[in-house]
């Protein structure tokens, strides 16, 4: 059979499928391990998985649909999410299997892989995107990878208000410093350092949301002992001042609905290719 006659085979079965129907079979029935969503160019919930809404801790699909990430996670952590939404809506490309890691209150990690494709209207134009995110602990196989670098991780979440120096970091790895730096960056797209600038920041936008800190205290506290440099960062990396970032985000509601993913540290998920 020739390609043509293949895409006519594909569109005109498309054409007698009942879309929705065929999509919430596919959603149903994806493996336990994945969580599957789908979002507005407002970044709105419109369809989500079952494996996800009751990971969230919600009843059913309904009570997730129309909202926001920003009413389901920590506000840091959602506005992390929604830079990567408007990223791919605004740039009509696909973010592919970026690495993301949490640390959960018992003081494990956990480690993820999320897909963010761009989904187009007849006419071309972006009007969402739909998700996959691959829960790798609970793919033993799929995690392998990553389980040298566990220690490492939980090292920098736990102590990144302190200084770390990269060769304590290889040691708790078991390699020498360069194959050490080598294997990390193979694994996250950033070296060891960037990665721990990332946590620090990221721990510093939960102070900022979550206490009333002064500014200085909170870059002491998450491991930025120079104020100026700290503010830079900071400005270079969120694209507004850390008093700014106080201001627009520590009043957005935190609804605690019970999901999983809230009730974890709220640790961001540093930016694998310098988000």
């Amino acid at each position: 059979m020739s390609n043509v006659n293949n895409h006519e085979l594909r569109r005109s079965f498309l054409a007698k499928a009942r879309k929705e129907e065929l999509i919430d079979l596919i959603l149903e029935h994806v493996p336990g391990n994945i969580y599957v969503f789908i979002k507005d160019a407002e970044s709105r919930l419109v369809m989500i998985n079952r494996n996800f809404w009751k990971k969230l801790g919600m009843k059913d699909e309904q009570s997730v649909i129309g909202l926001t990430d920003f009413s389901l996670f920590p506000s840091s952590q959602a506005e992390a999410y929604r830079q990567d939404d408007n990223r791919v809506i605004a740039s009509g490309e696909a973010m592919v299997e970026k690495l993301e890691v949490m640390s959960t209150s018992g003081g494990l990690v956990d480690w993820y892989r999320t897909t963010k494709i761009p989904l187009r209207d007849d006419a071309g134009s972006v009007i969402g995107l739909i998700g996959i995110t691959h829960d790798l602990r609970s793919a033993n196989s799929d995690l392998q990878p990553y389980r040298a670098l566990e220690p490492v991780v939980r090292h920098i979440m736990s102590n990144y208000g302190k200084e770390i120096e990269p060769s304590e970091l290889a040691a708790l790895a078991g390699m020498p410093l360069q194959r050490f730096t080598r294997r990390f960056k193979q694994e996250f797209q950033v070296t060891p350092a960037r990665y721990l600038a990332a946590v620090r920041l990221n721990a510093a936008c939960r102070l900022l949301t979550g206490s009333d800190k002064s500014i200085l205290t909170v870059s002491q506290e998450a491991g930025f002992h120079d104020h100026s440099f700290f503010t830079k960062q900071f400005v270079k990396q969120k694209g507004m001042t850390p008093k700014e970032y106080r201001r627009a985000f520590r009043d957005v509601p935190d609804t605690g609905l019970g999901n999983l993913v809230a009730r974890k540290s709220g640790r961001d998920l540093p930016d694998p290719k310098p988000r």
